[in-house]
């Protein structure tokens, strides 16, 4: 009885939401022209402008026109998981030779035949609107829905998506429909979020070019990971200018696009954050080559004053340049004289190469309306950040909370215009998810199709407000299935991060808002309660301020690790030299003088009830939240809090799902009752308890 009761309700719910929300499927192929008219987004697919995509979405519909140079079919697809054909929702487009008539056909790839032509939709789902060909292009204008309801079509999203492109020299006829072609490729996308162009931008202010780069950074092949660091001077700029855009300037290797730089940051350094810090050492640095970054012995203290970012390139970005109303503050007298460009080279394939890779900074003297900044949010880089190996997803959390928020934040809160996400190889979900009040708001960006490829930004196309008192938190998924040893936070892409680099406005004193597992929790989460020769308060300190182990134990010799380096993978040389490797458990005594690191990878792992149970109490145990300002005169002290307690957001559902509801009743009408109940139960898991990709979690359960 209560179940035909709960059923009932969820039916009239998703009624009522459809039929505010959702116009019904048969409206969705009415004709719109869309000739003559300004495209939202535009992108080269090749490398070489044969293939031009222009498109925007309308209200439910999203309308593509592609310009290529062939005379022959136009082939587009999509993906969520890769760039194989056999995975993708495809259209082959062509414009008749001899009657001028444009065609499209709806196709999808065979994972049976991954290698052989795409095969025929049942249902049509692309619409042509006009076609046209000359003598070396044809141009083809089209739309589909962007959720069609067709199981061969992929959903599109404001995920990565791949797109596909090919072309060939001859029409689809006599029922060839080899798609294939010689031309073809594909290039990851966020399609449904919006851009703000260097053309449209530039084209309407005053503005001026400001080049960072580094000079002959050299990496050998011994070089697996590099974090290199100079400091320049800012443009003399008597008055305030403001920051709109920034672009990559890479240094490729040999004649192709690849590059060995993995990401970059440009930081403003406060220069009286220390005693004895004067303008003459700063000048020194800037006419120096820099040095390596991270490094205790190296790097000067004054350095890590140099913690603001006002610019950010991940591997797979074009850089942003911002919207009309926002820019970031350059020059004037109370400016900032001096930026860090730190640059992190990813050698994976053990090259000799000399790099001069940077920022070209776009800059007006038109001032904006509002200040803008970027703040680093996510898992504070440390070996507390652990995942186990073996995992389809395993989840890590980092929290900005209200010990930041309620201190820093203005009281109408800050804007959130864009954010990038930013994990290593392992990265598969991200997510930044906004909290307020017990309650999960929708996802400030989400993104369930995660490239650690394309870390282009996700520009959102409503501004989401954050007030005093939000909790922000990152929120991380990876994959490692094809790992052997567990993999820790850290600096190299074998180790792993999870940070989002988020723009907003207007300009507050915070740098950065992280968090990580308590470090005395951490190891007692593993059943370790102490080391040799240390306490646990030296242990904390070692982890929180990147501490030397013979500064605590200048007469104990530590473990050392006597591996044979021919027999380890390049995970394991990564880790060898980690702290973990060289603490020395002494309780409890069944784990007696072995190194937290074996420790660790002699856990059972592989059994999913004990992952799963660890990865619940990091989520939702203690966390260490850390905010890192850009005013030296201010210090917020960090804090352990516990997990927010919150209802989770849920997505409303589809319009699919309705047509699937409204099917069941029709087959309940018909007498097929046990049918419709099957359904019913199905599509009542999907929409009356569906949850996201994570367990619910709530704090102190």
């Amino acid at each position: 009885m209560l179940l035909q009761i709960f059923t009932k309700l969820c039916i009239f719910v998703v009624y009522i939401w459809q039929n505010v929300n959702c116009a019904h499927h048969s409206d969705a192929i009415a004709h719109k022209s869309v000739r003559h008219q300004n495209w939202q987004r535009l992108e080269m697919m090749d490398n070489n402008g044969l293939y031009w995509l222009e498109w925007q979405v309308k209200e439910k519909d999203i309308y593509f026109k592609v310009t290529v140079n062939t005379r022959g079919f136009i082939g587009l697809g999509f993906s969520k998981k890769d760039a194989r054909m056999s995975s993708a929702d495809m259209v082959l487009l062509w414009v008749d030779d001899h009657t001028g008539k444009a065609n499209a056909l709806d196709c999808h790839g065979s994972l049976e035949h991954p290698h052989g032509a795409p095969i025929q939709d049942d249902t049509q789902n692309y619409h042509v609107i006009d076609g046209s060909q000359n003598e070396t292009h044809t141009i083809v204008e089209f739309k589909r829905l962007v959720e069609t309801c067709d199981p061969y079509d992929i959903p599109l999203s404001h995920d990565t998506v791949k797109v596909l492109w090919s072309f060939g020299n001859e029409d689809p006829i006599h029922g060839n429909l080899d798609g294939h072609g010689k031309n073809r490729g594909a290039k990851p996308m966020h399609l449904l979020n919006p851009v703000f162009r260097k053309q449209s931008m530039t084209a309407k202010q005053v503005t001026h070019q400001w080049d960072i780069v580094v000079n002959n950074v050299t990496l050998e092949p011994s070089m697996d990971t590099l974090y290199w660091c100079k400091i320049v001077s800012a443009p003399m700029l008597k008055q305030k200018h403001h920051i709109i855009g920034y672009e990559p300037l890479l240094t490729h290797i040999s004649k192709s696009d690849e590059t060995i730089v993995h990401h970059m940051t440009l930081f403003e350094c406060s220069t009286k954050s220390y005693p004895g810090s004067n303008a003459a050492s700063w000048d020194v640095w800037v006419r120096s080559t820099g040095t390596v970054c991270n490094s205790n012995s190296l790097t000067p203290r004054d350095w890590d004053s140099c913690s603001t970012p006002v610019a950010v390139w991940s591997i797979g970005s074009s850089g942003q340049f911002l919207p009309e109303h926002v820019g970031i503050p350059i020059g004037g007298s109370s400016g900032v004289k001096y930026y860090m460009l730190e640059i992190h080279y990813d050698n994976q394939k053990a090259l000799r190469a000399i790099d001069h890779s940077g920022f070209r900074i776009h800059y007006t003297p038109e001032i904006r309306p509002n200040d803008g900044g970027i703040i680093i949010s996510g898992v504070s880089i440390s070996d507390t950040q652990i995942i186990p190996p073996g995992q389809k997803l395993y989840r890590n959390v980092g929290i900005c909370g209200p010990s930041c928020s309620n201190v820093l934040f203005p009281e109408d809160g800050i804007k959130i215009i864009s954010g990038t996400l930013h994990t290593h190889r392992a990265g598969r979900k991200m997510s930044l998810r906004h909290i307020r009040g017990g309650k999960e708001l929708p996802r400030i960006i989400e993104d369930d199709n995660y490239d650690y490829k394309y870390q282009q930004f996700h520009q959102l196309a409503n501004e989401t407000v954050v007030l005093p008192g939000d909790y922000i938190i990152t929120d991380c998924a990876y994959d490692t299935l094809h790992r052997k040893r567990t993999t820790f936070g850290g600096y190299s892409t074998k180790q792993e991060m999870c940070l989002s680099f988020i723009t907003y406005y207007p300009k507050i004193e915070l740098a950065g808002c992280y968090s990580m597992t308590p470090v005395r929790e951490f190891f007692e989460m593993f059943g370790v309660n102490q080391f040799y020769s240390l306490n646990m308060t030296d242990v904390e300190n070692l982890f929180l301020y990147n501490g030397n182990l013979l500064d605590y134990m200048p007469n104990t010799v530590y473990s050392k690790s006597k591996t044979n380096h021919t027999d380890m993978t390049a995970e394991d040389m990564v880790v060898e030299g980690s702290l973990l490797n060289k603490l020395l458990i002494s309780d409890p005594v069944e784990f007696h003088d072995r190194t937290f690191l074996s420790h660790l990878n002699q856990l059972p792992w592989s059994e999913p009830l004990f992952t799963k149970r660890v990865e619940h109490a990091m989520i939702t145990g203690k966390h260490m939240t850390f905010c890192r300002v850009s005013n030296e005169s201010m210090s917020i002290p960090s804090e352990i809090i516990r997990y927010p307690n919150f209802t989770t957001f849920v997505k409303p559902p589809s319009s699919c799902t309705y047509n699937l509801f409204i099917d069941s009743i029709q087959i309940s009408s018909s007498g097929s009752r046990s049918l419709a109940n099957f359904f019913l139960s199905l599509l009542l898991v999907r929409i009356c308890l569906r949850q996201p990709y994570e367990m619910p979690i709530r704090s102190g359960h």
